[in-house]
């Protein structure tokens, strides 16, 4: 294929991104009123402070229910572009990767949901006092919420990016082994230190979530590892 074969088969992925999008909308505005009295729950009530707020907040509800329902549709049309390129072996790789990849983002987010952003609301809620009382904008809230959701997400993906840094031979298992200390006590720190919520449970939770990731990960690098060895 000759660089404009590649930019119309670019253009003809990207519509059918965008047409999946558009096509997810619908359901996502049906969803809009009961997210945001599940999210307003913790809080009993949002605003909006800007004519335009209480809309975008509202959009922004339906394109991210219209966005996790597609993704399995766009990561397909991502790899199927970018498997042009790659050989047989490497296809085989990509195929059961992006299914993968997909699942690890959406427990991440479902563990976000679920546990970390009810439990981190609850608890800056008690940090009003007499001359401080909370009035929590919409988009504000929002934001808050996507942050986290897209933070857990990007961090289960942590055994899948590590393993395909072994694929490739930038990483041994060896290396992740001799820093295991090292790695759990950066885990522990940066779980105390990021935390939104500063309670013991919830911080265990979080680091031993993130060393089981890291766990996982190291399984991975080893088996990916011992494969290649024979071939060497």
């Amino acid at each position: 294929m000759n660089i404009w074969e590649h930019l119309g088969e670019l253009r003809r992925r990207l519509l059918i991104c965008l047409y999946v999008l558009l096509a997810g909308l619908p359901v996502g505005a049906l969803l809009i009123s009961p997210i945001i009295a599940w999210l307003a729950k913790p809080v009993g009530e949002l605003v909006f402070v800007q004519p335009m707020e209480a809309f975008t907040a509202q959009l922004e509800i339906a394109v991210g229910v219209s966005f996790l329902i597609g993704l399995p549709v766009i990561l397909y049309q991502i790899g199927a572009f970018v498997s042009a390129g790659l050989k047989p072996q490497e296809k085989s790789y990509l195929r059961w990767m992006v299914p993968v990849a997909y699942v690890s983002f959406m427990i991440g987010v479902a563990f976000s949901t679920f546990w970390v952003f009810p439990r981190a609301v609850l608890f800056l809620l008690t940090l009003k006092s007499q001359h401080l009382v909370p009035m929590l904008s919409v988009e504000a809230y929002l934001k808050f919420f996507m942050l986290l959701c897209l933070a857990f997400g990007i961090l289960f993906e942590l055994p899948l990016v590590l393993h395909l840094l072994a694929k490739l031979g930038i990483l041994q298992a060896d290396i992740l082994m001799k820093h295991r200390r090292m790695c759990y006590f950066a885990i522990f720190l940066a779980a105390t230190l990021f935390n939104p919520v500063p309670e013991v449970l919830t911080q265990v939770v979080l680091a031993g979530a993130a060393i089981a990731l890291f766990e996982i990960s190291i399984g991975l690098v080893r088996w990916e590892t011992r494969r290649k060895t024979p071939r060497q």
